[in-house]
């Protein structure tokens, strides 16, 4: 029983860090956005959108549509 939540941790933590690295490419590529100036678009604070970035936090989907209208891209290129 132990195994398989720590399975279904490493996955979920795999699908984090890279739901932060595809926000943080689609920014610096598609965006002038800086991390406080995309903070500040969607009214979270610049920490929390480095830990979204760097995997460290789960953002809530409410978090994730404000970032995805932000950086004009359907919530589904998040992923």
């Amino acid at each position: 029983m132990m195994e398989i939540y720590i399975v279904e941790n490493e996955e979920q933590n795999k699908v984090i860090v890279k739901l932060g690295l595809t926000i943080r490419k689609i920014r610096e590529e598609t965006t002038d956005f800086s991390q406080d100036k995309l903070a500040l678009e969607v009214d979270l604070s610049e920490n929390q959108i480095r830990r979204i970035e760097k995997g460290q936090t789960n953002p809530t989907i409410k978090n994730l549509l404000k970032i995805a209208k932000a950086l004009k891209v359907d919530i589904k290129d998040l992923f």
